[in-house]
């Protein structure tokens, strides 16, 4: 499972949806106790559960991770983590799933200049009152000295982003064989003692 991480206009939704696009990699659906909105496919955009059906869910075991947010609550499947999944997440959520201890999950972490986002979220029309919000937020919420578990960490401040995408691709296949190879030859270790 690849794991993207970064503040806001760092390049990771972007650069997610062009991989989605180009390479043999699906998102993954989380769960959510919040009502579907118009336009939204049930499997698709998300699992909506009642929230008696995600109680019972979370109580089983059936999440990786889970978070509420706007009174609403939220949830990665476990069945959702393979090696042919994306995800974007916050710090926090990546602790869940380090907790998991998966060889399969590699976690990348893209940042960028501060006025390089900054451009950028007024190229995409937000709102100013919002970009300083969002720059303050992520100074506390990104602060890469606090983050543990991460594979890479890809400065996006210069790169084109259809190139973003494929290195971030090839470098999620690199460190997943190279995980899987060492986490195999471990085990076999631990066997055969």
């Amino acid at each position: 499972m690849l794991i993207l991480l970064g503040p806001s206009a760092s390049g990771k939704t972007e650069s997610a949806k062009i991989m989605l696009n180009r390479y043999p990699i699906s998102r993954v659906v989380t769960c959510t106790t919040r009502p579907k909105r118009i336009g939204e496919i049930e499997g698709f955009d998300y699992h909506f559960l009642t929230d008696e059906l995600y109680d019972k869910q979370k109580k089983e075991g059936y999440f990786a991770e889970t978070a509420s947010y706007n009174g609403y609550r939220y949830g990665t499947p476990l069945n959702e983590i393979n090696d042919d999944k994306l995800i974007i997440l916050e710090p926090q959520g990546l602790a869940s799933f380090l907790k998991l201890n998966l060889p399969s999950i590699v976690a990348i972490f893209l940042k960028t200049k501060e006025e390089c986002r900054i451009d950028r979220m007024r190229i995409r029309k937000d709102l100013e009152v919002d970009i300083i919000k969002r720059i303050e937020s992520d100074r506390i919420d990104f602060d890469l000295s606090k983050i543990e578990g991460l594979d890479l960490i890809i400065d996006t401040t210069n790169i084109e982003l259809s190139e973003l995408a494929k290195y971030i691709y090839e470098s999620y296949l690199e460190i997943l064989k190279s995980k899987k190879i060492g986490y195999r030859q471990m085990s076999l270790f631990q066997e055969s003692e």
